[in-house]
């Protein structure tokens, strides 16, 4: 009997989900169909079930692999605690460390430059931290300041004599015929320049053969033009007006390199500011050139 309840069950269960049913909406005020649509409960159940599965699944993966875990499954917090500690710990360490190498290279600098003795070095960086090597460096760097500085010494003396040779064998020319000397080169003020004053579109000629390097406006000296040539010489054209030369132009003495520009009004004469360095160093260019000729 109850076998037969059972199979009767079954039979109307399959049944109903199998049937065509069939899904419609109707306009009342029109008295016509809008849609209509054709199902069976069976489909419907596999498309919820599928859907179902995908949904869960979804939540699973999004879950598992992003950052929500941390919230809805807990047992991974201590994990993620101490992890967060051990990295915390880490950085904290390598901070330490990056302090002392700092102070390290900082004693090393001025007991290289010699603002320090080597001997007091260990007051300043963290002794303990410091290898047997690096300590005999410092002790080397304090000695080796001393030679540095009669070997530095030699060489000012050496540019000193090199410079008072070249008056003797360099033979510059004007770079503005005529001109007159409306400031004087002063290096104690910081004056590292000659004002040569002149007519507007005066030419202005190289003082000596060599190669243009630099070529450019600037707001504090207008149009600004370097010539590089030898014997470590190098003149500078400051306050400059028309350059018809380019950067990497060769240059003859006295050729052509550009012309004064206008004054500051319409009552003044431009002003040319000129430099000379030889061996790296400024020099007064009157010792050099005869701005009379």
């Amino acid at each position: 009997m109850s076998r037969k309840k059972t199979s009767g069950f079954t039979s109307r269960l399959k049944k109903r989900l199998t049937n065509h049913l069939k899904f419609i909406l109707f306009d009342e005020a029109m008295f016509h169909e809008v849609f209509s649509l054709r199902l069976r409960p069976l489909n419907l159940v596999i498309l919820l079930a599928v859907s179902a599965i995908f949904l869960i699944g979804g939540t699973i993966l999004l879950i598992r692999y992003t950052p929500l875990k941390t919230y809805v499954i807990t047992d991974d917090v201590p994990a993620l605690r101490r992890q967060t500690a051990l990295l915390l710990s880490e950085v904290d360490v390598l901070e330490k460390k990056l302090n002392d190498n700092e102070v390290y290279i900082d004693a090393l600098r001025q007991a290289i430059s010699g603002e320090i003795p080597a001997e007091k070095v260990k007051d300043s960086v963290y002794v303990d931290s410091m290898s047997k090597n690096a300590r005999r460096h410092l002790k080397a760097s304090a000695e080796d300041s001393v030679f540095r500085a009669s070997v530095e010494k030699r060489q000012m003396e050496s540019l000193q004599a090199t410079g008072a040779s070249s008056r003797g064998i360099l033979s510059l020319s004007s770079p503005i015929r005529g001109a007159v000397i409306s400031a004087a080169y002063n290096k104690s003020e910081d004056h590292l320049w000659t004002g040569l004053s002149a007519k507007p579109n005066t030419p202005i000629f190289a003082v000596y053969s060599g190669t243009i390097i630099y070529k450019d406006w600037t707001p504090s000296s207008g149009n600004v033009l370097i010539i590089e040539h030898n014997e470590n010489l190098t003149s500078i054209y400051k306050n400059v007006g028309l350059v018809p030369k380019q950067v990497g132009d060769r240059v003859s003495q006295g050729e052509l390199i550009a012309t004064t520009g206008l004054g500051a009004n319409a009552s003044s004469d431009p002003v040319v500011h000129f430099e000379l360095w030889i061996n790296g160093r400024s020099v007064d260019p009157e010792d050099y050139i005869n701005f009379g000729m």
